[in-house]
């Protein structure tokens, strides 16, 4: 498959070519992060299990062509109902949606994202039921984000974070990413797996745009006898290298091209 479009890039840590439209409004300063009552804990998982689950698979499956490798991974970590947390590159804005309900289904997964997916107030209440943790707009909601993880985490779900924060539609780089978003597992003593989405031409209808394969690594364990600091870099390493060889040794198909604009790299 040719080569379709060359993007260039400036900064591979804060360039997002998404071509997102959302309007960046901040949070509520008043958000609430977790919401647990009975009701509320009914209404929401009905939601999730009877139409939100349904929809997402079948459009991330038949829609966007999502296939997954390595699933029984997680299966075979024997986790039974405790959390989790997954990583991922971030190569479409599909698969901060569809994609992880084929990597973590039948669990209700819960995705941390921008802060600018909630600027539809009246969504709010539904966007937060059914899969997303914001990132706080304010300093002070800090605290009450980092208790939403532990809980969630606590509560069996599975987490899944996309470090490199912006999206490059098809890369198949690796982009560069912090330590910052390994603290959570590092200081709940919590599995991590990584994620890596690549691309593949299909076999029979070359024309179609390339279709989207998961692979999903062995579950990493945080040295809980290392410092904190130290524990995160660890497993910000392990999930980058990863990623790194997985897009590598795979026939990665390069629907688009990143180049930098004045000699900056990938890595």
């Amino acid at each position: 498959m040719k080569t379709k479009k060359t993007i260039y890039y400036s900064d591979p840590l804060n360039d997002d070519f998404s071509g997102s439209k959302f309007v960046n409004k901040p949070l509520p300063k008043k958000y609430k992060f977790y919401v647990w009552r009975p009701l509320y804990w009914i209404i929401q998982e009905t939601l999730y299990y009877v139409f939100a689950f349904p929809i997402m698979w079948i459009v991330g499956k038949l829609g966007w062509g999502f296939k997954v490798v390595g699933k029984r991974k997680i299966k075979k970590a024997h986790l039974g109902r405790k959390g989790y947390f997954v990583y991922g590159n971030h190569t479409t804005r599909a698969d901060s949606i569809f994609g992880p309900v084929g990597v973590c289904s039948p669990r209700h997964t819960f995705i941390v994202t921008s802060d600018n997916v909630m600027c539809h107030r009246i969504l709010i209440p539904l966007l937060r039921m059914l899969a997303v943790i914001p990132l706080p707009s304010y300093p002070e909601q800090g605290e009450a984000f980092n208790d939403c993880i532990k809980k969630r985490y606590h509560r069996g779900h599975p987490i899944i974070i996309f470090p490199e924060a912006h999206i490059w539609p098809y890369s198949t780089r690796i982009r560069p990413f912090p330590d910052q978003s390994f603290t959570y597992p590092a200081q709940l003593g919590a599995p991590v797996f990584a994620m890596c989405t690549t691309y593949e031409e299909h076999k029979v209808l070359k024309f179609l745009k390339p279709r989207a394969v998961i692979h999903v690594s062995s579950p990493i364990y945080p040295d809980m006898t290392k410092p904190l600091g130290e524990r995160a870099h660890l497993l910000r390493e392990a999930v980058y290298h990863y990623m790194v060889d997985t897009s590598a040794s795979l026939d990665n198909v390069e629907y688009w091209r990143y180049l930098p604009k004045s000699g900056n790299k990938l890595g």
